[in-house]
């Protein structure tokens, strides 16, 4: 039986999830303006919907000479709890290296319908058809209300969650022939409901009949249970000559989650600051405003008071008007670093755990090989005992019968340790090819973070610079401020849709 892993957990079930076999090739998929199915089964393709471009920064690269995966269209179907969201996944062809971004609005190459547990399905069988590698993760969502599940907002953020997962698991290099891909993508309902229904059973000694395998499987069991209870008692599993790298690796990924923790939190406390600076610029603003209305000493004064009499301080209602367009930079300020500060900082805890999760497959492959070394020991004890006792009585056809089994079940302990150690060797290596790659990625990633929280920062400082100038007397740098509000001044690239919309929010 397979347990699901679960992303959010210390440990995970050992049970080694088995292979699905699936003929259909991802490359070969076609377009299907159809779906077969029940009552259950998802809403037919229509022409594609609109989706935003592809970028340069996104996980295909330039996207030359790669596919363009797209998740859109969300839509539900059923009532009460058997209510779901279907979502629609189109392939494009590779966009020119001359366009900066993609057209999804020409015809894809294939399109498909898929729910989120299908998704789900699929992060399952990747790992138990690459063990070792590291597949991205889909971030988790709590249980929760109906109401709120369905919500535009989830839905949308679930979609782009699903998206990113697709493209960054299409261009992973451990990835390229996993079978669960081609059923994943394939137009054909029913080769993709056969390929969620097959469980084929782990592969065993194919000299012993049904019988004798499903007493091997049982025994197998029982003694990996008492391997699993010594290891939690302290014990350690016998380890192979990758051992002291892969401790290696361990010592790195408890290093690496501490700093990115600590990372995570001063990141997000920064950014969160522009939120309630923005807030408290608000209530100042409309409190400042509110005094003006109470009393303005300009048009206290009648036109003939003497003009020495004004105050070359600005007035609370420009002080308030200065307020408000300082809310509304930082609100937009806030904003921008969410996606692009935010997110990826989150994002790299994500893929820590994604490493973690291939660090524990090749755990299970190292409890599964010394599960059979453990049998060994026990089947040669077995035939010491035998032989023990065959010493000490006359030869019968029983004793003889006794010992060829014995001999049997203890070869096929061997073969399956042979095995076994075959399995983890190849598991290891990918972990070993998949750290490599992700020390690399993460110290990019990492870098890529502060440089856009550095160029968010100088943007938005200068536009707060000019709006706080604007109270300063002419001869410090600005206006004495009027009645109006002053647009948030801006200077560098990517600074003029920030300031558009720090306009529109004061307005």
């Amino acid at each position: 039986m397979t347990t699901p892993i679960n992303p959010n957990a210390e440990l995970f079930d050992d049970d080694d999830t088995p292979n699905v076999m699936v003929d259909t090739s991802f490359s070969s998929v076609k377009s299907v303006d159809s779906y077969s199915g029940g009552a259950s089964a998802p809403p037919p393709v229509g022409a594609p919907p609109t989706s935003p471009g592809y970028h340069d920064d996104d996980e295909n690269g330039d996207g030359s000479g790669t596919l363009v995966i797209t998740v859109t269209d969300p839509q539900e179907l059923g009532e009460g709890r058997n209510k779901h969201t279907y979502y629609r996944i189109d392939v494009h062809p590779p966009f020119p290296k001359s366009s900066n971004s993609y057209n999804t609005a020409t015809d894809p190459i294939s399109s498909v319908r898929r729910r989120y547990s299908d998704f789900q399905w699929l992060f399952q069988r990747l790992h138990a058809e690459k063990p070792g590698a590291i597949i991205p993760i889909i971030p988790h969502t709590q249980a929760m209300a109906s109401a709120k599940r369905f919500s535009e907002e989830l839905v949308e953020e679930r979609r782009g969650h699903l998206e990113r997962f697709l493209r960054r698991v299409q261009i992973h290099p451990e990835l390229e022939g996993a079978p669960s891909l081609s059923a994943f993508f394939s137009p054909d309902a029913e080769v993709f409901e056969a390929a969620k229904k097959e469980n084929p059973s782990d592969v065993v000694d194919e000299t012993l009949d049904e019988t004798e395998r499903l007493s091997e499987k049982v025994k197998h069991f029982f003694v990996k249970k008492t391997i699993q209870a010594k290891v939690m008692r302290g014990g350690e599993l016998e380890e192979t000559g990758d051992g002291q790298q892969m401790q290696e690796i361990e010592q790195y990924l408890d290093t690496l989650e501490n700093h990115v923790k600590s990372l995570s939190k001063a990141t997000l406390y920064l950014v969160s600051v522009s939120e309630e600076t923005s807030k408290s610029m608000h209530e100042l603003g409309q409190t400042l405003f509110g005094l003006h209305q109470t009393y303005d000493p300009e048009s206290a004064l009648s036109n003939n008071d003497n003009e020495d009499k004004k105050s070359n301080l600005p007035s609370l209602k420009a002080i308030s008007n200065v307020f408000a367009s300082l809310s509304a930079i930082n609100k937009v300020k806030y904003d921008e670093n969410s996606i692009k500060v935010s997110q990826p900082v989150q994002d790299t805890e994500w893929s820590i755990k994604s490493a973690r999760l291939a660090v524990k497959r090749r755990k299970e492959r190292q409890l599964t090989y010394n599960t059979y070394l453990q049998q060994i020991k026990n089947r040669q004890a077995a035939i010491d005992k035998l032989n023990h006792n065959a010493a000490l009585n006359p030869p019968s056809p029983a004793s003889d019968s006794k010992m060829a089994e014995a001999q049997k079940l203890l070869d096929s302990a061997r073969h399956s340790s042979r095995t076994a150690l075959e399995e983890l060797d190849s598991v290891t290596q990918r972990v070993f090819r998949e750290m490599d790659r992700f020390k690399v990625g993460m110290d990019e990633e990492l870098r890529k973070i502060y440089v856009q929280h550095a160029k968010v920062q100088v943007d938005y400082s200068q536009q707060l610079d000019g709006e706080w100038r604007k109270l300063l007397p002419t001869g410090g740098g600005g206006s004495v401020g009027g009645g109006g509000m002053g647009r948030a001044r801006s200077s560098g690239s990517g600074s003029g849709s920030g300031s558009q919309d720090a306009d529109i929010l004061m307005i």
